[in-house]
């Protein structure tokens, strides 16, 4: 034990001082995510046995809802992580610093504005005939959905700090920080069980503030701490900087909410078109799943990071490495999808025991759909870090134009159900799956030129 031991860190101290930081980093967040991901296959049957799958459904279809807004920051998440990442390969502090100040106060003005607009939204429309559902009132669903936005508000501003995170390259980080929270919602979800009646408002309320709660501590901490020097202040925001991260941000805004179109929507296409029912089946295929999305997640955004120093100090041989490195992890995983879907029923059976039935089609569905995602993935963390994401602009454009009235076709028309909005999804990301890889070969060969060097 002690010699694997020792054999594991010497291979993580080996290498180039970016790879050693990346494997540290990729170890943690499969630690923490994997730790995460037992913690949410243990809560969702608690949840569903504590609501029912109606009430259930209906709580899992107003947050991925609210979810939409998650990434309505204008691109300035993703603006600031590399616009920070350049700084710090710079080695200019202050710079940094403004960015980071600028960003804050964009996004809590945005967020008051946002708020706003929703709250008035949301007293207007009537939420029980929209679900189509008997199983709460309007004013249940109100309330509910106000306190869900309400916590929402508070990490869609706090949860900037990641983004520093990122840019120093310690993802892993980040990742840990996501496990406490879901180690708290754990203990809390036991809580509720164990005293009090079924309660959504009680049951929304827990979660949503959770989740908030960890970002915004650990602002203040580390703001007060070891990031002292990139603490935000208003006489560090600046509107020239502002037009830096939003020449950038805007692109990934753009690219982010065609995203949210395609993947955020299905839970409510599901229960649009069919049933909320339904939307608990799907997000329990998609949970068990979803093990499989969580590793490329983990490369993604620590490599993401990584590409921007790499690029930005002219780097491309460590680039076409890492990037054959996980083109083969990606194959490799292949095998584990394939046995994921094959042993689903026993897990279901284990999992959910006799409150939910998942078909072996819809796991087969979802997990094509989830290989498909992260493959397109892989090679956007290099287009990203170099920031020439013109062409993956347009390409997600095209598929969000797409895929609502694919899915509909392939539901209603068709009558393929469930099967048929997932299998939307996958039809749309094709174009992507073709040409991100093609943009990326021609960049790390120095031959890209046109629509693939913007």
């Amino acid at each position: 034990m002690i010699s694997m031991i020792s054999a594991i860190g010497q291979y993580l101290e080996k290498g180039h001082a970016r790879t050693v930081k990346a494997r540290k980093n990729v170890l943690l967040s499969v630690l923490a995510r994997g730790g995460g991901l037992l913690i949410g296959l243990l809560y969702f049957p608690i949840s569903l046995s504590y609501l029912g799958q109606a009430r259930f459904g209906i709580f899992l279809t107003l947050t991925s809802m609210v979810d939409w807004f998650r990434d309505f920051d204008v691109g300035i998440g993703n603006g600031l992580r590399n616009k920070v990442g350049e700084a710090l390969a710079d080695g200019d502090d202050d710079l940094a610093r403004g960015y980071i100040s600028t960003a804050y106060f964009f996004l809590g003005s945005l967020i008051i504005a946002i708020t706003v607009l929703f709250i008035a939204a949301t007293l207007i429309v009537p939420w029980t005939d929209w679900l189509d559902t008997n199983a709460t009132t309007d004013m249940e669903v109100t309330i509910l959905l106000l306190l869900i936005f309400a916590a929402f508000s508070i990490r869609f501003v706090c949860s900037l700090v990641y983004q520093l995170f990122y840019a120093l390259q310690r993802a892993g980080i980040v990742d840990l920080f996501q496990l406490i929270g879901k180690v708290i919602f754990l203990g809390l979800i036991l809580i509720l069980v164990y005293f009090t009646e079924s309660s959504l408002i009680l049951f929304g309320a827990v979660k949503s503030f959770t989740f908030a709660a960890v970002p915004l501590g650990v602002g203040i901490y580390f703001f007060n701490r070891s990031f002292k020097k990139f603490r935000p202040a208003f006489r560090w925001a600046k509107k020239s900087l502002l037009s830096s991260l939003f020449s950038l941000g805007s692109k990934f805004f753009i690219i982010k909410v065609s995203m949210i179109i395609i993947f955020q929507t299905n839970s409510l296409l599901i229960a649009g078109l069919l049933s909320v029912e339904l939307v608990a089946e799907y997000q329990a295929a998609y949970k068990y799943l979803y093990i499989f999305l969580v590793l490329f997640n983990i490369l993604t955004a620590q490599l993401w990071g990584a590409n921007i120093e790499a690029y930005h100090q002219g780097d491309i041989g460590w680039m076409r490495k890492s990037m054959k490195a996980v083109e083969k992890i990606w194959f490799a995983s292949l095998f584990l999808a394939a046995f994921m879907v094959l042993i689903s029923p026993y897990i279901y059976y284990l999992w959910l025991q006799d409150k939910m039935q998942v078909s072996m089609l819809l796991s087969t569905i979802v997990a094509l759909s989830i290989c498909c995602t992260t493959w397109v993935n892989i090679f956007n963390l290099v287009l990203n870090g170099t920031g020439k994401i013109n062409l993956q602009m347009y390409t997600w454009i095209a598929a969000c134009i797409l895929n609502i009235p694919l899915s509909i076709f392939f539901a209603r028309v068709l009558d393929l159900g469930v099967i048929g909005i997932e299998l939307g999804t996958i039809v749309c990301l094709i174009p992507l799956m073709i040409l991100s890889p093609i943009q990326v070969k021609k960049i790390l060969q120095g031959k890209e030129a046109g629509i693939w060097a913007r």
